[in-house]
């Protein structure tokens, strides 16, 4: 081949790698934190350890997109938590590798349609508007609703009673109007057996300036187990209403959440030392303060009454942290939470870590 012949190869191929990059794209992304701390559950012994994931859990995922034409893209996400103090995966309710999320959709001028495991608009919610985001160690939110984390105790429940994503769902997500969006969730049963039933979530969200708003409403069944699943994804029936709103002030950023759970009659929550719960009102106020270009300090107070059968039981979370940002991607951590269950000695967690986002 001559060498012109050559650089005209060379040039064809380089165009077409343009081309397919321009019209395809994969991006490999994580997040990984450790942390040194003395952690003590509700109830339990204190101990000190090195561990992941307490301020977020730790993960890596795969994302693509693909161009269609005419605004149409194909899309797809598969996300797996890390436990990176030990190298451990951390497998989701449903026991899947791919735990965090795994879904492939479309989207365009009509929003999102995605089918596979989503995010739930409650966890969304959660996260959002306190704080401490998806902490299941430091928000009083995500440890009232979830149960998870370094401070878990088996004298609590799993309020949501299911992951902080549903599989074998379908979400649709609208575009944003005016700053207004909203999302719909369908996750079905999945099964021929009558005890068992569908599941409905739907969301709206507000965003103009300082002022952020969203609230979603929950209607969760009941679903058989998947695979070697210990539990099923969902293993109680209830209904939850929340309220979310957060003002950032500029020498502040305000945040409150309210979410009322209500269990049917004839399946109330019965999970560690809460037997027969039937209601349960979960509230939260918090602030983020940038004391400096770096550094911010965060605050958040929460509580959660429990409407049991017989007998009512409250949870009350307070939690502290400092985050220092040494870039765009990493940044220190201090944070400090204590817990006071009803008629047990309360909890705490203390924890000095680092994040860092790739």
């Amino acid at each position: 081949m001559s060498a012109n012949k050559k650089l005209v190869a060379l040039a064809a191929l380089t165009v077409v790698s343009g081309l397919a990059h321009a019209e395809s794209q994969l991006k490999v992304y994580g997040y990984l934190e450790a942390a040194l701390g003395s952690f003590k559950p509700v109830g339990e012994q204190s101990i000190t350890k090195v561990q992941s994931g307490d301020m977020m859990t730790s993960f890596i995922g795969f994302a693509g997109t693909e161009d269609l034409g005419g605004g149409l893209k194909a899309e797809f996400a598969l996300e797996s938590f890390i436990g990176n103090d030990t190298g451990a995966n951390i497998t989701n309710q449903a026991g899947q590798f791919w735990s965090r999320t795994s879904w492939v959709g479309l989207s365009g001028g009509f929003g999102r349609l995605a089918l596979g495991q989503y995010d739930t608009p409650l966890f969304t919610a959660g996260y959002t508007y306190n704080p401490f985001g998806s902490s299941m160690t430091y928000s009083p939110t995500m440890r009232h609703f979830y149960n998870l984390g370094s401070t878990a105790s088996s004298k609590l429940t799993n309020l949501s009673q299911a992951d902080t994503g549903w599989v074998n769902s379908v979400t649709y997500e609208t575009p944003v109007v005016a700053g207004f969006s909203g999302i719909v969730q369908f996750s079905p049963k999945e099964s021929a057996n009558a005890q068992n039933s569908n599941s409905y979530t739907v969301g709206g969200s507000y965003n103009g300036g300082p002022l952020s708003l969203m609230a979603v409403y929950v209607d969760a069944g009941t679903s058989p187990k998947i695979g070697s699943a210990a539990v099923s994804p969902y293993p109680t029936e209830f209904r939850a209403a929340n309220f979310n709103a957060s003002y950032d002030f500029g020498v502040l950023k305000a945040f409150g959440q309210y979410t009322r759970f209500k269990y049917y009659d004839n399946a109330p929550l019965s999970v560690g030392n809460l037997a027969g719960v039937t209601k349960a009102n979960v509230w939260q106020v918090g602030v983020s303060v940038p004391v400096t270009a770096s550094g911010t300090v965060l605050a958040s107070y929460g509580a959660a009454k429990y409407k049991a059968v017989g007998d009512d039981t409250s949870d009350k979370i307070l939690s502290l942290g400092y985050d220092h940002a040494l870039s765009k991607r990493t940044s220190l951590y201090a944070a400090f939470t204590s817990e006071k269950l009803s008629d047990f000695k309360g909890g705490r967690a203390l924890g000095l870590g680092v994040k860092h986002n790739f």
